[in-house]
């Protein structure tokens, strides 16, 4: 939200979501009225300083049903928020919607200091300080006051509530996670009883009750909570416990020290552990992704030997649907014979947001894990966030996942990769490196040893990378989006409405995060028919607000890469959008940007290669076309940044026609 100015008055603003829509100017209500006006401030905040469009505000306030005066009751609207909330708060027209910009100082938005604060809790608690993690945690939760968003419309309750709600959750847990590492299991113990009679299908909280009760001596009851999620799973959805919740109860069998706190789990000797797989932490509880600052000694040779190879693999997808040719030449490649070179096994899995590399990569790993008896390790590189792990970093954590103790981690990045190499040296061992940034970050944490194997996911193609293999994922085809759909939202809701079904898997043009999102939120809501989904989806002014649900948000995957592109390429993507869904050759191009062909063909190359676009053949020359949910990513970055069709456009172009089914 940009910032604007101060509040006149000096009193602080305070604007709430996390419970009855509100406003108070000190301690005084600001009476905003009856549930319209709240839903037009409520999407205004939530859309964060961007453009909401005059069809999705009508669609929120009366849904499918508009008045044929909706425009000039939009403006009336817009115009009392900007009344009631005062000088200092801007409600600005910026066709083809509204936006609220908010000043720098002197207004407080309960949702923003929610998530600022459990954001600071989650980084405490993967940095290994729970007191503090716990402390942030707990304030942050404290701001709520009810369910989010009370006293708005339906259609906006029903589209971003159960978002908001899954946020507290996801919190709650990783303060229970943090309150866990403080030893507090014992009073832990009647909090989680009563959030799981409330919530009985969220394994997180299930695994969090028989952690707390291991802990406080109670084994046979932390075995009994398992037996009734067991019950409740399969009595509920006709399934079995998660991998991580079985590999839970596996520990809890055993007796492993993973199910201590941090600190005894630390002060426990090596020879102690059993030769186990280690439980894994519940699905809402943070990874770590960098170790304490070491002190700078070498490695011990031999300090580690009897440490426990890694077993770091996330599950695989259970609804895994199609790339099965992707996945057999990638483990053929990994299984068929040791390899002679580095470059022999080190495979790139590239693509656009969202199409399902890490997904291809796990199903991979664990096909061929058994060929790497030294271990699998999977390290996240947070390629595509704002703070990519850097190698140093990187290094630190692999190295304590082969066993170097955290104090014996050399400093200097030089003699990490020495390390490194030399703790991989003549060992089978398969790394997982997810979501890679650039091949600066990655070189130094490539293994040397011929006997290694290395499975990367990146939004870039890392074509500078020296000597690996290359996977370019497509589309699923129609029939592996229309089985995926089916698995996730329901082979009876699918049957029963066949051409609604078909439309929203269109809808999600074959991207397989579009059609989890679209097939999650079916299942999640069975009071609604299939065609009203199959409506919103396929309405082009809200398929991206569509396609978000719980932690999953196409729009945000969008964003987030949009933002890694030089300006000059996101400048080439927003003017690409409005020139139609045919491939554009590069001189249809460069009269839309005002720049030389050449120019343009480099940008559109650049695009390409970073999965923006696709090349296709056009009488001999290279052109470039968009996949429908980009086109209308883009086109709304256009319609923000660019304010309107720019002049250089052609006027007749597809600027109106927005539908992802308008490819034909």
């Amino acid at each position: 939200m940009g910032p604007v100015t101060t509040v006149a008055s000096g009193e602080t603003l305070n604007l709430n979501l996390l419970g009855p829509v509100e406003a108070h100017r000190g301690g005084t209500p600001v009476r905003l009225g009856g549930p319209k006006p709240r839903t037009v401030l409520a999407a205004l905040l939530l859309a964060r300083g961007r453009v909401v469009g005059d069809t999705r505000l009508t669609t929120l306030l009366w849904d499918d049903r508009p008045p044929a005066t909706c425009p000039a009751q939009l403006h009336t609207y817009a115009s009392r928020v900007r009344h009631l909330l005062g000088p200092g708060i801007e409600v600005e027209r910026r066709r083809p919607g509204y936006l609220i910009r908010l000043p720098e100082r002197g207004v407080r938005v309960d949702l923003l200091e929610f998530q600022k604060r459990a954001a600071r809790g989650t980084e405490a608690l993967a940095a290994g300080d729970p007191a503090t993690a716990a402390g942030e945690l707990r304030r942050a939760l404290a701001i709520w006051r009810g369910a989010a968003l009370g006293g708005v419309c339906d259609p906006l309750a029903d589209a971003e509530r159960d978002r908001l709600e899954e946020e507290r959750l996801v919190t709650l847990e990783r303060r229970i996670d943090a309150d866990l590492e403080l030893g507090r299991h014992s009073a832990l113990i009647p909090e989680l009883i009563a959030l799981i009679a409330a919530d009985p299908l969220r394994e997180g909280l299930r695994g969090q009750l028989m952690t707390a009760l291991y802990r406080s001596g109670r084994q046979a009851d932390a075995l009994a909570a398992y037996r009734a999620a067991r019950a409740t799973l399969a009595d509920e959805l006709g399934l079995e416990p998660s991998a991580e919740l079985r590999r839970l109860h596996q520990a809890l069998l055993t007796g492993h020290p993973s199910l201590l706190p941090r600190l005894s789990r630390d002060a426990a000797p090596e020879s102690s552990a059993p030769a186990v797989a280690p439980a894994v932490r519940s699905p809402a509880a943070p990874v770590p992704r960098t170790v304490p600052s070491p002190a700078p000694a070498a490695p011990t040779p031999g300090r580690a030997e009897r440490h426990l190879a890694p077993a770091e693999l996330p599950p695989a997808p259970a609804d895994f649907t199609g790339r099965d040719q992707e996945v057999l030449r990638l483990g053929t490649a990994l299984t068929g014979r040791r390899p002679r070179r580095p470059d022999q096994a080190v495979h790139v899995v590239t693509g656009m947001p969202g199409i399902g590399k890490t997904a291809v990569v796990l199903q991979t790993a664990h096909r061929v894990r058994r060929s790497y008896p030294d271990g699998q390790i999977h390290l996240d590189l947070g390629g595509s966030g704002p703070e990519p792990l850097e190698p140093a970093d990187a290094l630190g954590e692999l190295l304590r996942l082969v066993g170097v103790p955290a104090p014996l981690v050399p400093a200097a990045l030089d003699e990490r990769v020495r390390a490194w190499r030399t703790r991989t040296a003549d060992r089978r061992l398969l790394l997982v490196l997810d979501d890679a940034a650039d091949e600066r970050r990655l070189r130094p944490l490539l293994p040397v040893t011929d006997g290694c194997a290395v499975l990367i996911t990146s939004r870039s193609g890392l074509y500078a990378l020296e000597g690996v293999s290359r996977t370019v994922l497509a589309p699923l085809s129609p029939p592996e989006s229309r089985s995926l759909f089916e698995k996730l939202a329901g082979r009876s809701r699918t049957g029963a409405e066949p051409a609604s079904a078909a439309a929203v898997v269109d809808a999600c043009g074959g991207l397989p995060l579009a059609l989890r999102i679209a097939g999650s939120k079916v299942a999640a809501r069975p009071q609604w028919t299939l065609s009203r989904h199959a409506d919103r989806f396929t309405d082009p002014d809200r398929t991206l607000a569509e396609l978000a649900f719980s932690d999953l948000s196409l729009r945000d995957r969008l964003t987030d890469a949009y933002r890694r592109l030089e300006p000059a390429a996101r400048r080439a993507l927003r003017f690409h959008s409005a020139l139609g869904p045919n491939p554009v050759p590069a001189a249809t191009a460069a009269r839309a940007l005002g720049t030389g062909t050449e120019e343009a063909e480099e940008l559109l190359a650049d695009l390409a290669a970073a999965h923006w676009a696709d090349v296709a053949g056009r009488h001999g020359e290279p052109a470039y076309r968009l996949h429908p949910l980009v086109r209308l990513f883009a086109r709304g970055m256009l319609a923000e940044e660019e304010g309107a069709v720019p002049r250089v456009l052609p006027v007749r172009s597809s600027w109106a026609l927005t539908r992802t089914g308008d490819t034909a």
